[in-house]
C-alpha cells in the first residue's frame, strides 16, 4: 500500500498494513491502538476500530456525536466540481480546519468528474439531487435524514414598472449540464464548478447576486444580470450565477434578461430540514427503521447492488451516534459486500438510518490525511463527507514507542498539532513522574496545522514514558481544549538485519539484532499472507549486545514454499514492549 503521508496512525496501521512489506524494509511493530486490535480515540468524543468477521469480512468504523465541537459535514475533495482529488489530498487540505476523520461521498461522471446527486456544503447548494436516488441531509444539530429529492429550480425577471409580470421560468439543475437528449431546458451555473460552462447551443446570462454569496438549499437570492455569453463558455467569478438555456429555453433568457435587468432565483428542494447543514447524494437506502433494506433498486445496477465489493456506508444509532463505515473487498482479499448485505451489517451495529455511498475502488476512509483502505492506487473521487472536530488535536502516532538507538528506524517521531481556530497553540512533552518538561511550540495566530518533530536525542529526553499535550486556547474566548498522547522512549532493541544465504535444503535464514540491556525476546516468522511458519524463540531471557536466531527454512517438518518471510522480533524490557520486522527472500 502507498503511503502518502509521514504520519501514519499507529490505530490504523495494522489495518492498512499488508503482512509481508518489501524486503530490506526494517519497520517497527505497533503495540497499541487498532494495529493491536484496541479500540482507539482519534480525538476526543471521534473514535476508530477495526472490526474483522466471518466471510472473512473487514470493517473500518469511526464513531461520534455531533455536538458543539464535533459535526460531520459534506465537502468537495478539490475545489472544483469538474476535477476530482484523492481522500487524503482532500483531507490535507482541511486538516487547520478540523477535518479528522474522512470517507468518500457520492458516485460520480468519470468523464467530467461531476457528482451524480445532491451536494451542499453548509447551505450552499454546489449540485443538485438525482431525483431517483437517495441522499443523506445533515441537520443543524447533527440529525441524519435518508431520502429522495427533487430540485423545482425557479426564476423570474422582476420589473415592477412592467405592466404584467414576467413569468415565471424553470431550470432542471445546479452545476449539472442538460443530458444530450434533451431538446430544450435550463441550468444554473456557480463558481463552484471550477470551470466556464459548456460551449453548445445555449444562450447565457450571467447574474451578480446581490450581497454575494450563491445559491441555497430551500433559498432564494436576486441579482443583476451583467453580461450575455451567446454559445456558452462563460466565466463565472464569486457572487455569480449563470442561467444557461438551450433551443426555445435559451430564447426566453435572451428575450426576458437583458443587462441591467433584475432577477430572483429560488432552489427550493422540498423534503429537505429547514435548518439544514448540508447534503450529499449517494444511495441506495440501505436501514430505514432500524430493519436492512433488502432490494432499494433506485436506478442501480444489478452490479452496483449485488456485487460483492468494498462499500461505504453513513448511518445513525437510536441514541444519535453516527457511524461511518467502510468495508472491504477482494481487491483487500476479503468477500466483501452486497448492498443487501452492507445494510444487514449497518443494522447489526446499531442504525435505525443507513446509506450506502459509491463502492468499489472508491470505497475509502482516511484518517487525517492517512488512506486506511489498502489500495494499489488510490482512486481521486468528486466529494466527501467529513468528520470535524474545532478543539485542539494531536495525531495518533505511528506507535507510541521510540527507540533512539541510531538505527534509523523509529529514532523521532513527527506529531502533527492542529488548531482549527485562530487563538494560542502551546504543544508540551512532560515525563510521567517529573524530572523533564519541554515546551516546543508555543504560537498564537490563525487555524494552522503544525508538524512537532520529537526526537529524544536532541530534546535530551531519557528512557521512560512521557505525556505529549497539545493545548488550544481560542481567542475567541470560548473554553480552551487539550489532547493528550502517552509516547515511551525505548532503545531495548535496535539494529534488526536479516538475511537469507542457500537454497532449498541448505537454506539458513538469520536474523540478527542489538539489545541495550537485557530483555526477555520471542521471534516468529511469517508467510506473505501472515500465516504463521516458525517460532525462533519465545519469551527468552537474552543478554545485552548483538544478538541472532536462525531458521532453517522449515515449516513444521517440511521445508517452506520459496518466497518472501517476515521476520518479527519483540523484546521485552522494564519500558515495555517493543519490536522489529524484516522481510527477506528465501530460495
Amino acid at each position: 500500500m502507498p503511503i502518502r503521508r509521514a504520519l501514519i496512525p499507529a490505530a490504523l496501521a495494522g489495518a492498512c498494513l499488508a503482512p509481508a512489506m518489501a524486503a530490506g524494509a526494517v519497520t517497527p511493530v505497533p503495540t497499541s491502538g487498532a494495529a493491536a486490535g484496541k479500540p482507539t480515540s482519534i480525538v476526543p468524543g471521534i473514535s476508530y476500530k477495526v472490526m474483522r468477521r466471518s466471510g472473512p469480512q473487514v470493517l473500518h468504523v469511526v464513531t461520534f456525536r455531533a455536538n458543539a465541537l464535533t459535526r460531520l459535514a459534506p465537502a468537495q475533495a478539490s475545489g472544483s466540481l469538474t476535477r476530482r482529488a484523492t481522500l487524503s489530498d482532500g483531507m490535507a487540505s482541511r486538516l487547520a480546519q478540523g477535518a479528522t476523520a474522512g470517507i468518500n461521498g457520492d458516485y460520480f461522471d468519470l468523464a467530467t468528474g461531476t457528482p451524480s446527486g445532491i451536494l451542499s456544503v453548509g447551505t450552499r447548494l454546489l449540485a443538485s439531487p438525482e431525483p431517483a436516488r437517495s441522499a443523506l441531509t445533515i441537520g443543524a444539530g447533527g440529525t441524519l435524514a435518508v431520502g429522495r429529492m427533487a430540485l423545482p429550480g425557479r426564476y423570474q425577471r422582476i420589473d415592477e414598472t412592467a405592466a404584467t409580470p414576467f413569468p415565471i421560468r424553470t431550470f432542471r439543475a445546479v452545476n449539472r449540464p442538460l443530458p444530450s437528449t434533451s431538446a430544450t431546458g435550463v441550468v444554473a451555473y456557480t463558481p463552484e464548478r471550477g470551470a466556464p460552462t459548456p460551449p453548445g447551443s445555449v444562450y447565457e446570462v450571467v447574474v451578480a447576486l446581490d450581497g454575494g454569496g450563491g445559491l441555497a438549499i430551500n433559498g432564494r437570492v436576486a441579482g443583476t444580470v451583467i453580461a450575455q455569453v451567446p454559445g456558452g463558455g462563460a466565466t463565472m467569478a464569486d457572487g455569480q450565477v449563470v442561467l444557461s438555456g438551450k433551443a426555445g429555453s435559451g430564447t426566453a433568457i435572451q428575450n426576458e434578461l437583458p443587462n441591467g435587468s433584475r432577477v430572483e432565483i429560488e432552489t427550493a428542494i422540498p423534503g429537505i430540514a429547514a435548518d439544514a447543514r448540508g447534503a450529499v447524494g449517494g444511495g441506495p437506502m440501505i436501514v430505514q427503521g432500524g430493519v436492512a433494506v433488502p432490494d432499494a433498486g433506485e436506478g442501480f445496477t444489478s452490479n452496483q447492488l449485488s456485487g460483492r465489493t468494498a462499500r461505504t456506508a453513513v448511518g445513525q444509532t437510536a441514541d444519535g451516534a453516527v457511524l461511518m463505515v467502510v468495508s472491504e473487498g477482494p481487491q483487500q482479499g476479503v468477500r466483501g459486500y452486497t448492498a443487501a448485505e452492507q445494510g444487514q451489517m449497518m443494522a447489526s451495529l446499531g442504525a435505525v438510518e443507513a446509506i450506502g455511498f459509491d463502492s468499489g475502488g472508491s470505497s475509502l476512509m482516511a484518517v487525517g490525511a492517512n488512506q486506511l483502505i489498502p489500495s494499489s492506487s488510490e482512486r481521486a473521487i468528486a466529494d466527501m463527507l467529513v468528520a470535524y472536530y474545532m478543539g485542539a488535536q494531536l495525531s495518533i502516532p505511528a506507535d507510541n514507542r521510540v527507540t533512539p538507538n541510531g538505527d534509523g528506524v523509529a529514532d523521532s517521531i513527527t506529531l502533527g498539532a492542529q488548531s482549527p481556530v485562530a487563538g494560542t497553540t502551546t504543544v508540551t512533552i512532560a515525563r510521567r513522574g517529573g524530572g523533564y518538561s519541554a515546551t516546543p511550540i508555543n504560537q498564537t495566530g490563525d487555524p494552522a496545522y503544525t508538524p512537532v518533530t520529537i526526537d529524544p536525542k536532541a530534546l535530551g529526553m531519557k528512557e521512560g514514558p512521557y505525556t505529549v499535550t497539545v493545548n488550544l486556547t481560542p481567542a475567541d474566548g470560548s473554553a480552551p481544549t487539550s489532547q493528550k498522547r502517552i509516547l515511551v522512549v525505548d532503545g531495548t532493541l535496535g539494529s534488526l538485519r536479516v538475511s537469507s544465504r542457500g537454497a532449498k535444503k541448505k537454506r539458513k535464514v538469520t536474523a540478527s539484532f542489538t539489545l541495550s540491556r537485557g530483555a526477555r525476546v520471542t521471534a516468529r516468522v511469517t508467510s506473505s499472507t501472515g500465516r504463521a511458519v516458525a517460532t525462533l524463540t519465545n519469551a527468552k531471557r537474552m543478554a545485552k549486545g548483538r544478538r541472532s536466531l536462525t531458521w532453517n527454512g522449515q515449516e513444521g517438518k517440511k521445508l517452506a514454499p520459496a518466497g518472501h518471510y517476515t521476520v518479527t522480533v519483540l523484546a521485552t524490557g522494564p519500558y515495555g514492549q517493543s519490536g522489529l520486522r524484516d522481510t527477506v527472500r528465501v530460495r
